[in-house]
């Protein structure tokens, strides 16, 4: 007796699917947590040889921006589950940038894998970045 391909293929994937979610529920969230002291430990890992001159981190702590004193570039710094990443953001990214709201960065990144960064701020902090992007689009040109 031969087990039927339509009930064997749906209920491998049920299985497959309550394995995954169970797996979830024990192990719990992996969000990597931003702070000045882990950005500032990630990145002596990440450009040993580069000084920070400006960082900022988002409002929700999901993103930083920094901006080296050495090379001027800027990058981006997400959490990507329990680890951090960086990002160097080209000319042409910074290019595209620009404020939705009054104080929400709107940073579009390559295609359809990677959605767009919404980087929340202060005001204050809004100066700053201004400056890390204009500075940047100035170097540019």
């Amino acid at each position: 007796m031969a087990i039927d391909p339509l009930i064997l293929l749906p209920a491998a994937a049920g299985a497959v699917l309550i394995v995954i979610l169970v797996i979830r529920l024990v192990a719990g969230r992996r969000d990597a947590e931003l702070t000045e002291e882990t950005v500032a430990q990630f990145l002596s890992h990440q450009q040993p040889d580069e000084i920070i001159e400006y960082s900022v981190i988002s409002k929700d702590a999901k993103f930083a921006l920094v901006r080296w004193r050495n090379s001027g570039g800027v990058g981006l710094i997400r959490g990507f589950g329990n680890k951090l990443v960086l990002q160097i953001l080209e000319s042409a990214d910074i290019g595209k940038t620009n404020w939705r709201q009054e104080n929400a960065l709107y940073i579009p990144r390559q295609g359809f894998a990677y959605p767009p960064v919404i980087f929340t701020t202060t005001a204050t902090e809004r100066t700053v970045i201004e400056a890390m992007i204009n500075g940047e689009k100035d170097a540019a040109a």
